[in-house]
């Protein structure tokens, strides 16, 4: 297996993150990747990438356990039915 290289191009990138690489440009072009342009080329910076995953990682258990605990609260039938029914559809 080869290592990783510290600095990536989107190629690298997409296989890194296991995405096709016209995902990665998407996310770039929208801000949500960080990434960095040399001139007209994009690079991504492995730690970085590492750091951004892990971030929002964690935001999103966090998110998870907030919405639990609301939740959880409720013991009405219909705000029951109706969570059910949103996380049904969602």
């Amino acid at each position: 297996m080869t290592e990783t290289p510290e600095v990536l191009t989107i190629q690298q990138a997409a296989e890194y993150l296991q995405l096709h690489p016209q995902v990665v440009y998407r996310h770039v072009r929208a801000g949500t990747l960080p990434a960095s342009r040399i001139g007209r080329t994009i690079r991504f910076k492995k730690s970085v990438l590492d750091e951004f995953l892990e971030k929002t990682g964690w935001e999103a258990v966090q998110a998870f356990m907030r919405f639990q605990e609301q939740h959880a609260q409720s013991t009405d039938p219909a705000a029951i039915r109706r969570r059910r029914f949103s996380m049904e559809v969602d």
